[in-house]
């Protein structure tokens, strides 16, 4: 379990309620079922109106991915992994290395050396891990947009929500009994909205960019390592570059 998404989202919301009670309303004057109804169908259908069935079947594995620990080790471990290979191979050839590849737990590095150990060429290599680098990339991409429209149309239909309970109140302006569920559905709305939008899909969405970053960057580091391995470089050359990656793009 990733303690800070899970902090960060429950500690917010806690504040939420807890304001709700300090203003002595009480938590039945925040409750309104049309309210409910226009921003949360709302985001819901315009949300499936906007994406693929297949990847609308991904969301619940990305929330459970913003929740859950990053698997693969931190990236200054990755980096040491990749040059006890790169030694490894220095000292005693490549096929001293399989048995290790095999048991790797992070399929894009068990891949990666993999083709090492199979003697694929560097100018081969490096494509091909490329080219997978970049289908990871546009996966995950499609989540991140996805809880970023979840965000913004929540947002957007807690707007409407506001027009129509305004609209309702202005013409029912006679009847007194009227202007108050009227305004509630106009107040309410906005608020559902901003709720869903910032303390849920702003928090999800930020967290999936975040392990993102952090994987794209994970495999750069294997991709460089692997190439260079490969083409034979140096270990000090090896580790120089791979450094400079840690430097460019902190963890």
């Amino acid at each position: 379990m990733d303690k800070s998404t899970l902090g960060g989202i429950v500690s917010a919301w806690a504040l939420v309620c807890l304001a709700i009670v300090l203003g002595g309303a009480g938590f039945g004057a925040y409750i309104d079922v049309p309210s409910v109804i226009i921003v949360v169908g709302g985001t819901l259908s315009v949300t499936a109106g906007q994406f693929e069935i297949s990847e609308l079947k991904r969301m619940s594995p990305a929330i459970k991915v913003a929740f859950n620990e990053v698997k693969t080790e931190p990236l200054p471990e990755l980096v040491e992994k990749v040059i006890f290979y790169a030694t490894e191979v220095k000292k005693h050839g490549v096929m001293h290395i399989e048995q290790k590849v095999l048991e790797e737990q992070n399929p894009f590095l068990k891949e990666a050396f993999q083709l090492i150990v199979d003697g694929t060429k560097p100018e081969v290599l490096e494509p091909m891990l490329e080219l997978k680098q970049e289908h990871i990339d546009k996966r995950h991409n499609v989540m991140i947009s996805m809880f970023g429209n979840i965000g913004g149309t929540a947002g957007s239909m807690g707007m409407i929500g506001t027009l129509v309970g305004l609209v309702a109140m202005l013409a029912n302006l006679s009847d007194p009994s009227a202007v108050g569920p009227a305004m509630a559905v106009a107040l309410i709305t906005t608020l559902y909205g901003a709720l869903i939008g910032t303390l849920f899909a702003g928090v999800i969405e930020n967290k999936l960019t975040r392990k993102h970053d952090i994987e794209m960057t994970a495999c750069e580091v294997i991709i460089s390592g692997a190439s260079m391995i490969a083409a034979e470089e140096s270990i000090g050359n090896i580790k120089m570059k791979l450094n400079s990656i840690l430097v460019e793009i902190p963890e």
